[in-house]
């Protein structure tokens, strides 16, 4: 009797560390993965976010006007029949100290 309830004791161990092992495995991955889940669904709204951003600037870019003013501002293009006139800064007059030390 007594190695029958060794073996019942040894069996019970075994069965519970078999269902520890098939509870707690699983549930700690889904638990990981539920979390990575949601970290990626932040991630693509932030994506998305970002998207209709730059969609909404690509669309006012687009525009002729837009356009004109880029063209303009940055590469100095001018209309057919247009005169460009660049204005440059003033050039450095001597200062009093360059012109203290001539005198001398």
């Amino acid at each position: 009797m007594f190695k029958r309830g060794k073996k019942l004791t040894i069996a019970l161990v075994v069965v519970g560390i078999a269902v520890y092992l098939l509870a707690v495995f699983p549930t700690r991955s889904y638990l990981l993965q539920r979390s990575q889940v949601r970290n990626t669904i932040a991630q693509v709204r932030a994506v998305e976010s970002s998207n209709q951003t730059l969609q909404k600037k690509i669309d006012s870019m687009n525009s002729p006007s837009q356009i004109e003013q880029i063209a303009r501002s940055h590469y100095g293009l001018i209309k057919p029949g247009e005169k460009a006139y660049v204005v440059l800064p003033p050039k450095d007059s001597t200062t009093t100290t360059t012109l203290a030390q001539s005198k001398k």
